[in-house]
């Protein structure tokens, strides 16, 4: 007797890109609020989709067999689903592209759904087969409108090694540069983060106008936006599309806001 078809709900973005990646839409109960947005991935696929907030009244109508969570839901919510018995799969941070597969892996596994991870695995390889070293060797700091960059021991850093660049900054995780700090630093190129947030883009320090003259003076490109949202294997999809596009030349792929 075949076992029985698991029925999920999503938490939040993140946990949605598995959940979309992965299962068969006739198994999604429902995805987070946020499934939809346009730093979603995997968003095309959450049309029709019921999407909800992460709620108990909200999950126990629904009576999913498994709830799947990056960081939605409090600990209480978490509680009260373990305590009824229902299924709470925790998805891992990961900060590599080594970690990336074997997450992947895991997740199929624990939602039956191993076949999909496969195809998923094997897509991930011949993207990462394909991503081209456009970098060349050249120093490259990722700065954000809040004024943030990343370290060597962050996904984003990894993507940009991928590409064949080399850190401006040996700081480990996510570190605040003030302005007087971008402007003392001389990589080769910048690589912007959530630059195309205009709602983000309204008070910050990214938008300081000696850091706005010294960005767009020197070459500089934008990492896509749901490239950066969430850690995942279907990210490399992006990047090796990324890595087609000419990153050379003031400005790069997209002027600074």
């Amino acid at each position: 007797m075949p076992a029985k078809a698991l029925k999920v709900v999503s938490l939040d973005q993140c946990a949605d890109q598995y959940v979309l990646g992965l299962v068969p839409r006739n198994q999604i109960l429902a995805l987070s609020d946020h499934a939809r947005l346009h730093d979603s991935n995997f968003r095309d696929r959450a049309e029709h989709v019921r999407r909800i907030r992460p709620q108990l009244e909200s999950l126990l109508a629904l009576n999913p067999d498994v709830v799947v969570r990056t960081w939605g839901g409090d600990i209480n919510l978490i509680k009260a689903l373990t305590d009824r018995h229902i299924k709470v799969l925790n998805i891992n941070d990961i900060y590599s592209y080594d970690q990336a597969k074997p997450e992947l892996l895991r997740i199929g596994q624990e939602l039956d759904q191993v076949a999909s991870a496969q195809i998923e695995a094997r897509r991930f390889d011949q993207a990462m087969a394909a991503i081209r070293q456009v970098g060349k060797g050249r120093t490259v700091l990722y700065y954000t409108p809040t004024g943030y960059s990343a370290g060597p021991d962050t996904m984003v850093a990894d993507m940009l090694r991928r590409l064949g660049f080399r850190l401006e900054t040996q700081d480990k995780g996510f570190f605040y540069l003030s302005p007087e700090v971008i402007l003392s630093l001389k990589p080769d190129i910048f690589a912007l983060g959530f630059y195309e947030d205009h709602y983000a883009m309204r008070r910050v320090p990214g938008r300081n106008p000696l850091v706005r003259a010294r960005i767009a003076s020197m070459p500089n490109f934008t990492l896509p936006v749901q490239m950066i949202s969430c850690t995942g294997w279907f990210t490399a999809y992006d990047l090796a599309e990324l890595s087609k596009s000419p990153l050379t030349g003031s400005g790069g792929m997209k002027a600074v806001p």
